[in-house]
C-alpha cells in the first residue's frame, strides 16, 4: 500500500525532474554568451574594469572609416565628412528604391529594392550564397 502512495510522488517528480534538465539544457542566447566572454569574476555582471570595446564590429568599422588621417582620433570634421558621405549613399538608395518617381516609398517599393540588392544574379531568388554575402560587411562583399 505504501508503494502505490510513492508512484504519483515519484512520478511527478521525475517530470519535475525532466522538465528542469530539458530548460537548463538549452544553449545560453547571444547576449549571454556576451556576458559569459566579458565576465572576468564569475559574477554573471560585467564592470567598467572587465568591459573591452569589440575590437571589430560595425562600430569600430565606421570608426576606422572616418579616421581619415590615421592618427588613432575622429574629428569633427572627419565625423562630419562620413555622415556627408552616408547622405548621399542614403539619397541614393532611396532615388533607386522609389520606383515610379513620385519621393515617396511605398512598403512594396522597399521591399523590391532590398530583394534585389541581396538577390545579386537578377533570378528572382534568394539563395544562400547571396544571403551569406548580404550579411557581411560591405567591405568584404564581392561584386558580381
Amino acid at each position: 500500500m505504501k508503494f502505490m502512495k510513492l508512484v504519483p510522488i515519484l512520478a511527478i517528480t521525475s517530470i519535475a525532474l525532466l522538465s528542469t534538465t530539458v530548460v537548463t539544457a538549452q544553449p545560453p542566447s547571444k547576449t549571454q554568451r556576451m556576458i559569459n566572454q566579458l565576465d572576468k569574476d564569475g559574477d554573471d555582471l560585467v564592470s567598467i574594469s572587465e568591459f573591452e570595446v569589440p575590437s571589430r564590429g560595425r562600430g569600430r568599422d565606421r570608426l576606422a572609416t572616418a579616421d581619415k588621417d590615421g592618427d588613432g582620433n575622429v574629428s569633427r570634421s572627419e565625423m562630419q565628412a562620413q555622415i556627408d558621405e552616408r547622405s548621399e549613399q542614403a539619397i541614393e538608395r532611396f532615388e533607386l528604391a522609389d520606383l515610379n518617381d513620385d519621393d515617396f516609398l511605398t512598403e512594396e517599393e522597399i521591399t523590391m529594392a532590398a530583394f534585389s540588392r541581396i538577390d545579386r544574379n537578377d533570378d528572382g531568388y534568394i539563395d544562400a550564397d547571396e544571403l551569406a554575402a548580404a550579411r557581411r560587411p560591405a567591405k568584404h562583399r564581392r561584386a558580381s
